[in-house]
């Protein structure tokens, strides 16, 4: 299982995957699902994958495969020469497809479905940072200011307190809270899913890597902010007024005996 995210604020976006990988609770392995690619000055695209590894797999490798043969074809496509972040995403989806058209009746045919997932997102200079959503059948979705999150994987347990608290509008470094809480979330509910967790933090504009980092199982910010967050939450519903039961006095009433 996997929990992939990226969270698009008016500062920057924010990218965070987990590393886990499975094929039954006796079979865990840690891969990266993050790839980052930049050219500083130019243009800054991150990569996420969810699904099944080979397929995830096989699709970097076309990607990766085009970026290696395009030092010697400058102008063959590739993922670093798109003019947009549109055609970016429309390029990645095209090589979702070219695995389909591979892959896909051999998986049909021992029961496994088509399944990956990926998120892209970054910015290109003169372009306003962007995020987007690629499913398995090659299209994508677009983060806008009312939606400005996008999830893959296991995305059920960290989606309400981003629903609740996210917003375009958030800071750069409280969007960072948000999407490790939701993680944590995450976490804390699925055991198929958990560190080491790769964070990336975008500033808009800087066009390059400034705040990139790996957070370890005995990481102390992490163990920091699950015991914090642990914490808040209990003294808030202790802090929450009382369900006004039928018949139950209440506060500040006369009971008459």
């Amino acid at each position: 299982m996997t929990y992939c995210l990226s969270l698009l604020c008016q500062e920057g976006i924010v990218f965070i995957s987990d590393s886990r990988t499975n094929a039954g609770v006796d079979h865990v392995n840690v891969r990266p699902k993050m790839r980052v690619y930049t050219v500083e000055g130019d243009r800054l695209i991150c990569l996420m994958t969810s699904g099944n590894l080979s397929l995830t797999q096989s699709v970097v490798a076309l990607i990766e495969e085009d970026l290696m043969l395009a030092k010697n074809e400058p102008t063959r496509p590739n993922l670093m020469n798109q003019p947009t972040l549109y055609e970016t995403t429309r390029y990645v989806g095209a090589k979702v497809r070219q695995v389909d058209r591979l892959d896909r009746a051999a998986l049909a045919a021992d029961g496994f479905g088509f399944n990956i997932n990926l998120l892209i997102g970054g910015q290109i200079a003169g372009q306003p940072p962007e995020i987007h959503y690629v499913y398995p059948q090659g299209n994508s979705l677009k983060a806008n200011r009312e939606s400005p999150f996008l999830q893959i994987g296991e995305s059920k347990y960290g989606k309400p307190l981003l629903d609740r608290g996210f917003t375009f509008e958030t800071r750069l470094s409280e969007a960072v809270k948000f999407g490790i809480l939701s993680m944590e979330a995450t976490m804390k509910s699925n055991i198929a899913v958990g560190p080491p967790l790769d964070v990336l933090a975008y500033r808009a504009d800087s066009l390059c890597i400034e705040k990139r980092y790996r957070i370890e199982h005995d990481d102390p910010y992490l163990r920091e902010i699950q015991q914090a967050w642990g914490n808040g939450l209990v003294k808030l519903v202790e802090a929450m007024p009382s369900l006004p039961f039928p018949g139950t006095p209440q506060p500040g009433a006369f009971e008459i005996t």
